[in-house]
């Protein structure tokens, strides 16, 4: 998702890519190698992925990954290949105390940074315990304050992480409508590498009720603690000041019919506290079936918040549309605006799959800007002006021997 696109998200040129996937012996192997080219201001660059992984017993592996990053110019100050490499492990039995599942998994990754060899590493692992009635799952990892993979995203630095959960679910006998009930709670806690205190979160499922048709109701309860260590702009003209601490609890209320209905609905409603003020959070979502291989799917989102700050609302609507022609012949269209952005996006996928593995792919991207509630706030005769526009071409071809 880094690729053919710059460090701002504008598209590039992509030249040419290539992917080989398959298996050699024991082994999943992958090969990824895409190069883009200059476009305005933005240099071309060679990308390059490859993984292996050796399956192990009967549901372990383990494997290792490598990435590429290389700047195609030999202007003054150009940027020295960037290589990540990593390996991860994963242990896993069906027959933990006689028929319980039991797994284990860890990873380790390290990014080459020039001018310096300290701090480039990520690591964690988990352990998961997932099975009917009760379950349970402990991740923990830490993120060293200069790794950057390149090609992949790190949604922050220098912390670590523990995200802890437990579920309980019976299932009452011979119950007409209720098929399972669910309670249990998790926990996100975030830290600096001194282990003070950045970010502490709980998500308490006070019940859920799944009944037999697939439908579900829930109530569930999310006490927060916030301290900011770098300044967090939530909006044009709202920014919280580094160093803020905050603790605020949510509440919230969430229901869907079974997705296998003609008309599907689902939504939720969240209120309470949020950082220095309050928010309320109302979404709501329709599923069409219209006829056996076309489905809309509708989905709006409201935000009102106040703060000591300021106040503002925020708005998005979602439209999409699945379109299957035929097994082998479909078109997506989705369709997005938010009040946020302030930017109208379009994109439509065409799958053409002519023979199993060989598929033909087309996609239109457009995207407008609303003008009267983008920068500036212009109002114009055209509301809204194109920001940008592209078709873009895929063959995959699938080759076994």
């Amino acid at each position: 998702r880094r690729i053919g696109l710059s460090s701002a998200g504008t598209p590039q040129t992509v030249d040419f890519g290539t992917k080989i996937t398959g298996q050699v012996g024991g082994q999943d192997v992958a090969l990824l190698h895409v190069r883009t080219g200059d476009d305005d201001d933005m240099i071309g660059e060679d990308f390059t992925v490859a993984r292996v992984k050796r399956r192990m017993l009967q549901q372990s592996y383990v494997g290792a990954i490598y990435t590429r990053r290389d700047e195609r110019s030999a202007r003054p100050g150009f940027t020295d290949p960037r290589h990540t490499a990593g390996v991860d492990v994963r242990l896993a039995t069906s027959r933990f105390l006689g028929s319980q599942n039991l797994e284990t998994s860890g990873w380790m990754m390290y990014a080459s940074r020039p001018g310096g060899s300290s701090g480039n590493a990520s690591f964690g692992g988990t352990v998961n315990y997932p099975n009917d009635r009760w379950s349970a799952r402990l991740d923990a990892s830490e993120v060293q304050a200069h790794f950057d993979p390149s090609v992949g995203f790190v949604t922050r630095r220098n912390y670590r992480r523990y995200t802890p959960s437990v579920v309980f679910s019976p299932r009452p006998s011979n119950h007409p409508y209720i098929r399972r009930f669910t309670f249990g709670g998790s926990a996100d806690v975030q830290t600096d590498l001194r282990n003070q205190m950045l970010t502490r979160g709980f998500e308490i499922n006070a019940i859920e009720v799944q009944t037999h048709a697939g439908d579900t109701m829930a109530f569930q309860i999310n006490p927060t603690r916030e301290h900011l260590d770098e300044p967090f702009t939530l909006t044009r003209g709202i920014t919280l000041p580094v160093g803020a601490e905050y603790d605020f609890t949510r509440y919230q209320f969430r229901a869907q019919t079974g997705n296998r209905r003609k008309l599907a609905v689902n939504g939720r409603y969240e209120i309470g506290d949020f950082y220095s003020g309050t928010r309320s959070e109302k979404v709501a979502g329709l599923t069409v079936r219209a006829r056996p291989g076309l489905i809309v799917y509708l989905t709006g989102e409201w935000n009102d918040i106040t703060l000591a700050e300021g106040h503002f609302k925020t708005k998005l609507y979602r439209v999409v549309g699945e379109t299957q022609f035929s097994p082998f012949v479909t078109l997506v269209n989705n369709v997005q605006y938010d009040t946020q952005s302030a930017v109208l996006g379009w994109q439509s996928r065409f799958r053409w799959i002519l023979t199993p593995g060989n598929d033909l792919y087309l996609v239109y991207t457009h995207n407008w800007l609303d003008t009267e509630l983008g920068p500036g706030n212009q109002t114009s005769f055209n509301r809204y002006a194109t920001l940008d526009k592209r078709l873009a071409s895929k063959i995959l071809y699938t080759y076994r021997f």
